[in-house]
């Protein structure tokens, strides 16, 4: 996988030079400095992150949580959160203290929100009731004890929760593909927008959108996008014919075909499972080896998707 990155990389499909030389300077400052950006989120979520990325999985970074959990079978479960300190680290946050003290607070948080998105997004398609964190706040630590430390934003309000048994890390192969397809999150805007896309607010403007954009990566357009093996005609069909006639989809009451019956439209959970299956298939195709899918809650899926 990560020879693939690299061969990508000499191709001019990442913006590798830049990214290679901003690297070696993070990797500089990574040995006089330690970063840390603290998130918050659903209390599950920030130990699903810990699970995934503990220290040493990732070069880049890693998570730390003093969340307590516990193995369930293949599957784990948070057993206590009253001390629920979170927070990623590793050189691969260098990049938010680079402007310090010039930038807003919303500048930062924009910078710390890019950064923590592969993990989000690998997340995301490891465990389809993952939900992204966000970025609180920050701090640099020197080797000889000065520090810095800047706010990105208010913290969530999280009520009445439950938790959930945790499935991110049910298989082996989950942690083998993580390097690669983090890497090209890191290093494809796309596919990070797409990954994370799979967790947020089901939208049939927004997976309609990011579903053109993957097709033009593969060289090709939605509606041909069948012919590469990410998706079925008839599912593709149905998610169109829905993303078009829906209430909240993509046009207004003018343009839809009104004498369409509602219950005959694919639903905004069918298409989400539709959404997900293309974006983890590409994502393969593009690093390598065949990520175990998730599927979203709910009964059975139509339009060929079960």
């Amino acid at each position: 996988p990560t020879e693939s990155v690299r061969a990508m990389c000499s191709q001019g499909a990442i913006l590798s030079e830049n990214l290679e030389a901003y690297r070696v300077t993070s990797q500089q400052k990574s040995t006089y400095y330690m970063y840390k950006i603290y998130i918050a989120g659903r209390i599950e979520d920030l130990y699903t992150l810990s699970l995934i990325f503990p220290k040493g999985a990732y070069e880049e970074f890693y998570v730390h949580t003093q969340i307590a959990g516990e193995k369930d079978g293949l599957f784990d479960r948070v057993v206590n959160a009253d001390r629920n300190n979170t927070f990623v680290s590793g050189r691969g946050c260098a990049e938010i203290f680079d402007h310090f003290g010039t930038t807003t607070e919303l500048e930062r948080a924009c910078v710390a929100r890019e950064i923590i998105a592969p993990l989000n997004g690998y997340a995301a398609l490891a465990d389809s009731q993952f939900r992204p964190v966000i970025a609180v706040s920050a701090s640099r630590q020197a080797a000889h004890g000065s520090s810095a430390h800047m706010s990105l934003g208010r913290a969530p309000s999280i009520q009445g929760q439950t938790y959930r048994k945790i499935v991110a890390c049910r298989h082996q192969t989950l942690h083998e593909l993580m390097p690669c397809r983090v890497e090209y999150m890191r290093n494809i805007g796309l596919a990070a927008r797409a990954a994370i896309a799979t967790a947020d607010e089901p939208s049939w403007p927004l997976y309609y959108r990011i579903l053109e954009d993957i097709a033009g990566h593969k060289n090709t357009t939605l509606d041909k996008i069948p012919s590469t093996g990410l998706a079925g005609r008839e599912a593709l069909n149905a998610f169109k014919r829905a993303a078009n006639n829906s209430e909240n989809g993509r046009h207004g009451t003018s343009k839809r075909t009104l004498s369409l019956l509602k219950n005959e439209l694919m639903t905004l959970r069918e298409a989400r499972q539709f959404f997900r299956e293309i974006v983890r298939k590409w994502l393969d195709d593009e690093c390598g080896g065949v990520m175990p899918s998730d599927r979203v809650e709910g009964g059975p899926f139509r339009f060929g998707l079960d």
